[in-house]
């Protein structure tokens, strides 16, 4: 190994490092209370090399989300069955996604203070989230999966897939988000969110149908 590719090594282990030293503050303090300080403090650097690989808090959050969205996507590949059309598979990813919460809720608490905030006021590189938006995410998985369902017949036709996929991306956010921010008012009211996320999967399925498709054994 050549000195630049071991000092490009030795880099990306110290840019690591320091993600999961922001990981740890901002789980453990929430986003709002932390400080760049906490995270050179917790990296044990100073905050001038602290500075030399991230320029702002909004910076490490998108990092940290983003590994959430990784593993959200791990949960997603493992929910397709092949063996079904697109839009049932379109269910299981759904099911996916709530396990993810279910079983990440850091990761998942990560993702909806992201999705909550203006992007343009983060201050996140342009190429990033061009990256996170275009590349191998649990959002191109979801288009992917929403185009196969229009080809194979399964989904309707009459709207662009990225529309469809924006719209199923916010709405199951949606709930997620709001049940967890309100939970004692669905509590009070006895709604479950178990009962309201199977209702919505109910309510997509059969408003992707085309209109010549009959709805079989809840697909």
């Amino acid at each position: 190994m050549g000195i630049a590719e071991r000092k490009e090594r030795e880099r990306e282990q110290r840019r690591q490092s320091i993600i999961d030293a922001a990981e740890k503050v901002f789980f453990t303090k929430g986003y709002d209370s932390s400080t760049m300080d906490d995270i050179a403090s917790t990296a044990e650097l100073s905050k001038g090399t602290l500075y030399l690989y991230f320029q702002s808090k909004d910076e490490l959050h998108f990092e940290i989300m983003d590994r959430g969205n990784q593993i959200l996507l791990v949960f997603m590949e493992k929910a397709i069955n092949l063996q079904k059309n697109g839009r049932e598979n379109l269910r299981l990813l759904g099911e996916a996604f709530v396990e993810f919460s279910n079983s990440h809720p850091d990761y998942f608490q990560a993702m909806m203070f992201f999705q909550s905030r203006d992007v343009e006021h983060q201050r996140i590189n342009e190429q990033k989230l061009k990256k996170f938006i275009m590349g191998r995410s649990s959002i191109s998985m979801l288009n992917n999966m929403v185009s196969k369902g229009i080809a194979d017949g399964s989904v309707r036709n009459d709207f662009h897939p990225s529309h469809l996929t924006t719209l199923l991306w916010s709405q199951m956010m949606g709930i997620l988000v709001m049940y967890a921010m309100k939970k004692p008012a669905f509590e009070y009211q006895k709604i479950s969110r178990e009962e309201l996320i199977a209702i919505h999967l109910d309510l997509i399925r059969d408003g992707l149908k085309p209109e010549n498709m009959e709805v079989k054994n809840h697909a």
